[in-house]
């Protein structure tokens, strides 16, 4: 009962993963008499929070999980691939992706005793996400490519498939591969749309959107980044605060203040919703720099990003700074801020020395 959870977890499978583990806590009530038993469950369940984007009470189950640490290291390869692999997991969500990557090779490890093609596969693939996060992104497409190989000839996992597909556009887009880029993008919207998945459509639409914003094509940016926040089940995720905020910097670069200033409220009430600082301070930056040009507000906030080590979002947040005061000719201005751009470009490079 236990592995056919797990099968739907990877699946994406959310109802029927959600009815099996109501099943399995009525058939197996005393699980706390089989440590091992129970420790697999807790994984389990670790990871089940995590698909229902249940972050608060899945971190309370690692906490129990990481208590139980010795005992993990006594039992077989399986429970300790997956208490690593999930460790990952659970770092990369906290954005300590260095850390993340670091567990999944040890998690690989003992991966290699698992003879199970589509574990291999989700290892890739999640690993793929860690490696895009810190611009490696050479190693990132080798893995996501790795992943999508297999889940291609496996119907069961066209989520998996369509996620791979949107990585692999992702890292083209960094590369500049941009015909390739929104090839992969548009498979996986199709996709999406094709298994009526509205998430999944939705956060199609988001990177659709982000892809176009970094090509300074914002008319495309905004449309698509309006169809994802369209859809409920996008906006309410964890990515919808995401292309909220995407969606107002775009706003406010074609002059829409307006219409930008409604979505930056809206913004502002999800972060508080989700106690989501991040996005608070990306945020006050926009807010900062397109409302009144209140570089001490703008300076913190980019500050704090760094503080929490999320290099690319600092390159890109200066960057846009930059761009801003060289239109306005205040050619001071923006070498102040291309300096924040080359600084958190030599952090990304430096960053790839903490693997070990």
């Amino acid at each position: 009962m236990l592995n056919h959870w797990y099968t739907l977890i990877r699946q994406q499978n959310v109802d029927q993963a959600v009815a099996m583990k109501d099943e399995i806590e009525h058939t197996l009530p005393n699980m706390e008499e089989d440590q091992d038993l129970l420790i697999y469950f807790n994984l389990l369940d670790f990871r089940h929070k995590m698909m229902l984007e249940n972050f608060n009470e899945s971190k309370k189950v690692f906490k129990k999980l990481e208590s139980q640490k010795k005992g993990i290291e006594k039992t077989d390869a399986v429970i300790q691939y997956y208490f690593y692999f999930f460790s990952g997991q659970n770092e990369f969500h906290n954005k300590n992706y260095i850390k993340a990557i670091n567990y999944y090779q040890i998690a690989e490890n003992k991966l290699k005793q698992i003879p199970d093609e589509i574990e291999n596969a989700e290892f890739h693939y999640r690993l793929s996400i860690a490696y895009y996060y810190i611009k490696q992104n050479i190693f990132s497409l080798r893995h996501a490519e790795t992943a999508l190989e297999t889940f291609r000839a496996h119907e069961l996992y066209i989520k998996r498939k369509i996620n791979c597909e949107m990585v692999l556009g992702a890292n083209k887009i960094d590369l500049f591969r941009y015909n390739e880029a929104e090839a992969h993008y548009q498979k996986a919207l199709e996709g999406a749309k094709k298994i009526e998945d509205h998430a999944l459509t939705g956060k199609a639409y988001h990177n659709i959107g982000i892809s176009y914003a970094l090509r300074k094509i914002y008319n495309k940016a905004e449309e698509n980044l309006k169809a994802a926040i369209a859809i409920p089940e996008h906006l309410s995720s964890s990515v919808g605060v995401n292309s909220i905020s995407d969606l107002t910097r775009v706003l406010y670069k074609i002059g829409a203040k307006e219409e930008a200033r409604h979505y930056l409220e809206q913004g502002n009430i999800m972060a508080d919703e989700k106690q989501n600082d991040e996005y608070h301070a990306k945020l006050k930056i926009i807010e900062a720099l397109y409302e009144n040009e209140d570089l001490t507000i703008v300076d913190e906030n980019i500050q704090y990003l760094e503080s929490l080590k999320l290099w690319p979002d600092v390159e890109d947040f200066a960057q846009d700074v930059a761009d801003y005061f060289r239109q306005k000719g205040e050619d001071s201005k923006t070498v102040i801020y291309l300096d924040k751009v080359i600084h958190a470009k030599n952090q990304i490079f430096k960053v790839t020395e903490e693997l070990q």
